[in-house]
C-alpha cells in the first residue's frame, strides 16, 4: 500500500469502522486477495475458508468444520485467528497477517453438506493498519464517487505520474473500431479525448476508453457514452468527445486512482 499518514488511518478506523465489504470479484481483484492462503487458525489447526465479507471490526466466512475441529473451536471457547493473504504490486512476497477473533454464530451453508458452516466473527482485536488501510481507501472511494464526481484532473505531468497512467495516449471504441486518441482530463463520472476524425454525429453513441496503467498488465476499460462534442479551433481533423462513464460499471481500480489523485495536495485538478 501508499504512504499513509497514522491520522489518516485513525480517521478510516472511527468513519468506517461497522461498514462491511463483500468480497466480490471485483474487490478481490482490487485488493489482490490470495483466496487459497486464507485461514483460521486454532490451537495449531489451520482451517482452509472463504471469506464471504469484512468489516473492520468483523467478518463473515464459509468453512468446513469437521466435527473434531469443531470439538477445539468449541473448547477454545470460540476464539480463532483469521489469516489474511493479499499480493502486492511493489514486492514479490505477499503479504500475510492474523487477526484475532472469536465466533459468534454458526450457520448451516447447506442442509446437502452438514460440514459447511456460515460463520460470523468478532475481531477481538483492533485490525493491523493494512488492513484498516485497505478497507478505509475503498470506503473513502465510495464517499468520494458521490460528493466529487465531476472534479476534474488535468492530464499534466504531475498528474499523470500521481494517477499512474502510461501516458495521455489511449484508445477509444466506437462502434468495434478501436481508435486512438489523447486524454485531457479524467474524472470519476467521464472524460474529455482528442481524436482524429471525431464527428458531431457520434454524438449518443457508446464508447469504450481504455489505458495502460505502468504496474499492471491488464488495460482499464471503462464504458461510457459521447455526450459532447467540440471543434479544435484551427484543425479540421480533430475535434473533442465529452465522454459520461457508465456508473455501474466503471472498475473499482479506476475509482481508486481518482480518489487517491483528488485526496493528494500536488494534482492540478479543476
Amino acid at each position: 500500500m501508499g504512504f499513509i499518514t497514522s491520522q489518516q488511518l485513525s480517521r478510516y478506523y472511527i468513519s468506517y469502522k461497522e461498514r462491511e465489504i463483500t468480497f466480490t470479484r471485483q474487490i478481490v481483484e482490487v485488493l489482490k486477495l490470495l483466496p487459497r492462503d486464507v485461514y483460521i487458525k486454532n490451537r495449531g489447526d489451520q482451517l482452509p475458508c472463504i471469506i464471504y465479507s469484512t468489516s473492520m471490526t468483523g467478518a463473515k466466512i464459509v468453512a468446513s468444520l469437521k466435527t473434531n475441529s469443531l470439538q477445539k473451536i468449541r473448547q477454545a471457547n470460540n476464539l480463532v485467528s483469521l489469516r489474511f493473504a493479499f499480493g502486492r504490486s511493489d514486492k514479490k512476497e505477499p503479504l500475510y497477517f492474523f487477526v484475532p477473533a472469536k465466533i459468534t454464530n454458526y450457520t448451516f451453508y447447506s442442509t446437502d453438506k452438514p460440514d459447511l458452516y456460515f460463520l460470523s466473527l468478532e475481531y477481538t482485536a483492533k485490525p493491523p493498519d493494512d488492513l484498516i488501510e485497505m478497507l478505509g481507501q475503498l470506503f473513502d472511494t465510495h464517499a468520494n464517487f458521490k460528493r466529487r464526481k465531476d472534479e476534474r484532473i488535468e492530464l499534466n505531468p504531475a498528474n499523470i505520474k500521481l494517477l499512474g497512467i502510461e501516458s495521455k495516449e489511449a484508445a477509444l471504441v466506437i462502434d468495434n473500431q478501436a481508435k486512438k486518441c489523447i486524454i485531457r482530463d479524467l474524472s470519476f463520472s467521464g472524460t474529455k479525448v482528442l481524436l482524429f476524425g471525431a464527428r458531431p454525429e457520434d454524438v449518443r453513441k457508446t464508447a469504450v476508453l481504455q489505458f495502460g496503467l505502468v504496474t499492471q498488465v491488464r488495460k482499464i476499460l471503462i464504458p461510457g457514452t459521447i455526450v459532447r462534442f467540440e471543434e479544435v479551433v484551427g484543425r479540421d481533423d480533430i475535434g473533442a468527445f465529452g465522454i459520461q462513464f457508465v456508473e455501474e460499471n466503471t472498475p473499482m481500480s479506476y475509482k481508486m486512482l481518482i480518489n487517491n489523485t483528488l485526496r493528494s495536495n500536488r494534482p492540478a485538478s479543476h
